[in-house]
């Protein structure tokens, strides 16, 4: 099953990796690579380096249920784990669970909850700020649309609608468990009554410590603390791309294209989850940036190039401290992967 996620990963890589650069010689993308100006990297890694701190710090408040655990000691599974997305399925998630379980001799169980209960953060998220852009500029989803392509800013849409659906499906289960824990218990015995007793004590006992892992959130400081965080970073994250828009002279671009750009980003690596998001960012950026703003395809391509590089580069550089500095061998990461 590993093997298939790797070989399907790839496959989707080399195809949006063709479609990206198709129509983009070799000297066109070096021409535009060349006439880069790097002096814009600086605000680009303060923001990128803001995004990550942010993150470790919110990943506390979700912890206080679990154990309280100081922001700083939450660097390196988080750096590790974002690292670690470069291999295929996204199994950094389940490697930060892991490695933070270890270290604070928290349950699997109940770490990766709080990484659930994360990603359902950002998520909305996101969808705030598609909702936010199609509320400040309704003319994007008009005939006579001028910043964007209508059929993609509809795709856009049903994707939000998608991800809403979702987020709430999860927030009512998050609800039940928080509130009505027996009732859930109640039915996951029933669809567990055909396995064998050991099984199913430990599958109680795996949800009952996840189920541990969201009574922070019935802290209403806490929550709203939360809350707070996620806006700051994601706003963070955003403003991380748009160093990039000076850097390659499109900055002639409204800043609502940066957040369609942005959201595009978003949903392609979610979809097409390839090794360390190889092709499905390049695509995305061509798409945005290109087939949407008709930003010419050398410089979007370009775009995606550096953008990428630079985002993931001080990811693994990142990475690779933390496992030198806490010791962290091949075989625990290979084993949270397993």
């Amino acid at each position: 099953m590993k093997k298939t996620h790797l070989y399907i990963g790839l496959i989707i890589a080399f195809l949006a990796c063709y479609y990206t650069f198709r129509n983009v010689s070799i000297k066109e993308l070096s021409d535009a690579l060349s006439s880069m100006h790097f002096i814009y990297l600086l605000p680009a890694l303060f923001f990128t380096l803001a995004f990550y701190y942010i993150r470790a710090v919110r990943w506390k408040y979700l912890l206080l249920s679990v154990k309280e655990v100081h922001y700083y000691r939450l660097f390196s599974p988080v750096m590790i784990g974002f690292m670690a997305n470069l291999l295929p399925a996204r199994v950094g998630e389940l490697i930060r669970a892991y490695l933070l379980g270890k270290r604070e001799k928290i349950s699997f169980s109940s770490s990766f909850a709080t990484i659930v209960v994360e990603r359902i953060f950002d998520m909305s998220a996101i969808l705030i700020m598609i909702g936010s852009l199609l509320f400040l500029q309704p003319e994007l989803t008009s005939k006579k649309n001028v910043l964007g392509d209508s059929a993609m800013i509809e795709k856009i849409v049903m994707f939000g609608w998608v991800g809403l659906i979702i987020v709430v499906l999860f927030f009512l289960f998050t609800i039940l468990l928080i509130y009505k824990q027996e009732l859930v218990i109640s039915w996951i015995k029933f669809i567990c009554r055909p396995l064998s007793e050991s099984i199913q004590t430990k599958i109680l006992d795996s949800f009952n410590s996840a189920t541990e892992a969201l009574y922070s959130l019935k802290n209403f400081k806490t929550t709203l603390t939360v809350i707070l965080l996620s806006a700051v970073l994601w706003t963070f994250s955003l403003l991380s791309y748009y160093p990039f828009y000076f850097a390659f002279e499109i900055d002639y671009l409204p800043f609502s294209s940066l957040i369609i750009v942005f959201i595009i980003i978003c949903i392609f690596i979610t979809i097409f989850p390839t090794p360390g998001f190889v092709g499905s960012f390049q695509l995305a950026c061509m798409v945005g940036l290109h087939n949407i703003f008709n930003v010419p395809e050398a410089t979007a391509a370009s775009f995606g190039i550096v953008t990428w590089a630079f985002s993931m580069g001080i990811t693994v550089i990142g990475g690779l401290f933390f496992i030198i500095k806490d010791n962290v061998s091949i075989k625990d990461i290979t084993k949270a992967h397993t």
